[in-house]
C-alpha cells in the first residue's frame, strides 16, 4: 500500500510540473546565447605560444664522462640553451642522485664550482635548463647527467 501512495504522489507531482517545465525550455528563462554571454563577461586571457616551448635538454662541457678531477674543487661546465634564463644543477655521490653534495636550484650561468670534493669517490651530475616565466606547463628541461671521479689519496 505504502509503495501504491508514493507511486501516485510521484506521479500527481509530475504531472503538475510538467507544464512548467515545458515552458521554461521556450525561451521564457532569458538563456539564450549564455555561453557567448558569460565568455563576454569573462573574456579569456591571448594565447602566448611561446609560453609552451619546453627548454631544451643542455649539452654538458666538462668536466667529460667518468675522468677524473684532481684536487677537492672543480668547474662544472655546459652550452648555454636558448630560452632558458636559469638552470638546475645538482651533484651527488649516487647515480640516483638521494646524496646531494650541492642542489641549485635558481643558476644563472653556464659554469657550476664544486667544492669539497672527497678523494676516492665518484660524483654524478646533472643539469636541466629553466624558463622561469614559465607557469603555464613545463618550466623545465629533462635533466643532461654525466659524472666523473676522484683519485684515491695516496
Amino acid at each position: 500500500m505504502k509503495i501504491l501512495v508514493s507511486l501516485f504522489a510521484f506521479a500527481l507531482t509530475l504531472a503538475l510540473t510538467s507544464p512548467s517545465l515545458a515552458e521554461e525550455g521556450h525561451g521564457g528563462g532569458g538563456h539564450e546565447n549564455l555561453p557567448e554571454k558569460m565568455n563576454a563577461l569573462f573574456p579569456q586571457p591571448a594565447e602566448k605560444p611561446e609560453k609552451h616551448d619546453v627548454p631544451a635538454k643542455p649539452e654538458l662541457s666538462a668536466p667529460a664522462y667518468f675522468s677524473e678531477v684532481a684536487g677537492d674543487k672543480t668547474a662544472l661546465t655546459w652550452k648555454a640553451v636558448p630560452g632558458a634564463d636559469e638552470y638546475h644543477v645538482q651533484v651527488a655521490t649516487d647515480p640516483n642522485f638521494k646524496w646531494l653534495v650541492a642542489n641549485e636550484y635558481h643558476h644563472k650561468t653556464t659554469s657550476f664550482d664544486v667544492t669539497g670534493l672527497e678523494a676516492g669517490k665518484h660524483y654524478f651530475w646533472r643539469v636541466a635548463a629553466v624558463k622561469s616565466n614559465n607557469w603555464s606547463t613545463f618550466r623545465k628541461s629533462f635533466f643532461a647527467t654525466s659524472m666523473f671521479a676522484t683519485p684515491a689519496a695516496k
